[in-house]
């Protein structure tokens, strides 16, 4: 049943006296433009913030009740939310190696990413800390990087990816969760890739995060540890469409670590979970090496950074018809 569909059940379910939630649910169909699953899952995730942010004024005030009414309202929205959650691909099985480059330079110093369970808590408690602390940084600006030589994609087990695992094109985006401009990808770009070349099996799309801070590290370890497989890219399509709600980069945010918190809330996420996921360790070094990998083998330096078959999207070509024309290219030659 499409999430329209429920939502409609939902409204007409809802009997007239229960004002509060025909409210909700309105609110959500109002912010919903045309109704899509994907417009209708982002006024969502727009509204369960709101009461949340609502509940926790109420809590902090001793009005237990007031904050109780505003979080009933949250459970019945994230249940509407997990109806409309974007499939996933299995796992795809490991493709064959690429033939053995040679060894990388050992990388400079100061490109190694060196986020911490210790440097998580510091800096979600003092973002400012975080940058002069030395933590790895990409150039977020237009410039374009060199391209790097042509390196086959290995797609690994533990990788998220959409589409079909056999499909002769694999397009493998490096992005952060607070990186503004990978949001704006995520929303005009990635959703017309998907409906013309995931969605019809042409395409394989792989995302990895890598770390330009300690918030970067924390988001990705409770989207990692926090939640199953299948409910990843839900939430990290939830936190770029809410970016003015939790990321510090270009924001004034009180409390970093909270804010990430009433966010994965929203996906069910205890506060106590998230506290546990976000200093995992283990976690946190494995991003690390996504983003060290990300460096010495495609040389990325800023984000996002898009690797088409192996060959690094430039940033003039990463608009739509440019990165149309360049998928519609390979998949010609298959």
């Amino acid at each position: 049943m499409a999430l329209k569909d429920r939502l409609d059940d939902a409204l007409q379910s809802t009997p007239p006296e229960n004002a509060k939630r025909r409210a909700t649910l309105e609110s959500v169909k109002a912010a919903s433009g045309g109704m899509s699953d994907a417009e209708i899952q982002s006024a969502i995730a727009t509204v369960i913030a709101d009461h949340e942010q609502k509940a926790g004024s109420f809590a902090a005030a001793g009005q237990t009740e007031q904050a109780k009414a505003e979080r009933a309202e949250c459970d019945t929205l994230r249940a509407l939310l997990r109806a409309g959650a974007p499939q996933t691909a299995p796992a795809p099985k490991k493709t064959a190696a690429p033939k053995k480059a040679a060894t990388p330079e050992p990388q400079p110093e100061e490109h190694k990413p060196l986020v911490t369970r210790t440097q998580v808590l510091i800096g979600l408690a003092v973002i400012a800390a975080a940058f002069a602390a030395g933590y790895l940084y990409f150039n977020r600006s237009a410039s374009t990087s060199p391209a790097a030589a042509n390196t086959a994609i290995v797609v690994r087990p533990d990788d998220r990816t959409i589409g079909n695992p056999n499909a002769s094109v694999v397009l493998l985006e490096y992005a952060a969760p607070t990186c503004p401009h990978c949001a704006r990808l995520n929303e005009t770009l990635l959703p017309k890739i998907k409906q013309e070349y995931i969605d019809t099996g042409k395409v394989l799309y792989v995302f990895r995060a890598i770390p330009l801070n300690p918030v970067d590290g924390a988001v990705e370890a409770i989207a990692r540890k926090c939640l199953p497989a299948d409910k990843y890219f839900q939430f990290v399509d939830l936190m770029y469409r809410n970016q003015p709600k939790w990321d510090p980069d270009g924001y004034k945010i009180d409390d970093v670590g909270g804010a990430i918190k009433q966010m994965a809330r929203i996906m069910g996420v205890s506060s106590e979970d998230a506290d546990r996921c976000m200093v995992d360790q283990k976690e946190l070094d494995r991003i690390n090496q996504v983003g060290t990998e990300a460096y010495t083998k495609y040389k990325v330096d800023h984000t996002p950074t898009l690797i088409l078959n192996g060959v690094t999207v430039e940033d003039a070509d990463m608009s739509w018809p440019q990165l149309k024309a360049k998928l519609d290219s390979l998949l010609s030659k298959k």
